[in-house]
């Protein structure tokens, strides 16, 4: 039996959309080897759940937050348990649990990001620490884990996250989009919460009036929602620029398709990513990407090429390659076709299974 434990499978984030992406490669792979597949979401609505990667439905277990029902009903299953996948380092002291009971079981564990940058907690390193394999979804997450987890780097695989499948199916909603139908735009798409303050939206806010100095027309869009939006809002009036800043919420993703096409130039010079698949959206949708030059993000982002990698510190150039970019439309044309050919080559979710199902196969 193959079990699959997840953070959240049914909400909108980067985190998620990887983990539905695993669930429907471990299904996938399950089926093939006549092997039964279970997948349950932490933090997802209580009982049984769905999600679609592409066309295909897959089925899922919430638990509605309750560690400790998750807790008992792998209890309950472990003699059974061949492989555990862990879809998170927060997950990882289940894996302790299992080699405890079934020493053979295969035991995988999905690193993010920035959460494994720095030293765990000891019983979260032990559990990486006993994992056949940890996977990281950039080099530069794998290359920090092994430094500050002090993991052996032959356990340690990384798979790339892909664009969603959804993403080129469903249709834009332009018309509902809640701002100005001219201008050139500038656009960020994130979580807007106290625990992640390292996107550099603040730092574009900062930037943006020398940049409408430059270009009369320009505003800027910040799609997303959370805690740290009031402070934000502070540092536009502080700028004198609140009326151009549009904080829209959280949207679907029609609405969000819609978004992406109608920006001009999509920034977020962050300091905190592992990876960043709102890079990937936007480079589908035909952007230029301005990124941080700090974790996963300059494995995306190709500097010069598909957009341009900044120091998130350094203001002057931020505001120089907002400026460059909103100026010159040939070269966002250009950037922005580089971008939609790298992610359909790169970054497709057949990439992602096949890198997934190799790691699975390795024996063990």
């Amino acid at each position: 039996m193959w079990i699959g434990v997840f953070p959240e499978l049914s909400n909108i984030g980067g985190i998620q959309q990887v983990s539905r992406h695993a669930g429907a490669v471990l299904i996938k792979r399950a089926r093939k080897r006549n092997v039964r597949c279970e997948l349950l979401g932490l933090n997802d609505g209580r009982g049984r759940g769905f999600f679609k990667v592409g066309a295909e439905q897959y089925e899922f277990t919430g638990f509605g937050r309750n560690k400790m029902d998750v807790f008992f009903f792998l209890l309950r299953l472990m003699p059974r348990i061949e492989m555990l996948f862990l879809g998170h380092v927060n997950l990882a002291p289940l894996g302790l649990l299992l080699r405890f009971v079934r020493p053979r079981a295969q035991i995988y564990v999905v690193a993010h990001g920035m959460e494994v940058w720095e030293p765990l907690p000891a019983i979260r390193r032990m559990g990486l620490r006993r994992a056949q394999k940890v996977i990281s979804v950039s080099a530069y997450t794998a290359g920090a884990m092994v430094r500050s987890q002090k993991l052996n780097p032959q356990r340690v695989q990384v798979v790339s996250p892909a664009l969603d499948p959804c993403f080129t199916q469903e249709s834009c909603v332009e018309a509902a989009l809640p701002f100005p139908p001219s201008g050139r735009m500038l656009l960020t798409v994130g979580r807007l919460v106290s625990s992640e303050p390292g996107k550099g939206i603040d730092a574009v806010i900062k930037v943006l009036p020398k940049v409408i100095e430059a270009v009369p027309d320009a505003f800027y869009v910040v799609v997303g929602e959370g805690d740290l939006q009031p402070r934000l809002e502070e540092i536009a009036q502080e700028n004198s620029v609140r009326d151009r800043v549009i904080f829209a919420g959280a949207f679907q993703l029609a609405q969000l398709k819609g978004c992406y096409s109608r920006a001009d130039v999509f920034v977020m010079p962050s300091r905190q990513e592992g990876f960043g698949i709102v890079f990937l959206e936007a480079m589908a949708s035909g952007k230029p990407v301005i990124a941080g030059d700090h974790g996963g993000a300059p494995e995306i982002v190709r500097d010069g090429v598909t957009g341009f990698s900044v120091d998130p510190d350094d203001l002057e150039t931020l505001t120089a390659r907002l400026v460059q970019l909103l100026q010159d439309e040939p070269l966002r044309m250009k950037m922005g076709a580089a971008g939609r050919r790298r992610v359909e080559e790169t970054f497709s979710f057949t990439r992602f299974e096949e890198g997934l199902t190799r790691i699975l196969d390795m024996p063990s």
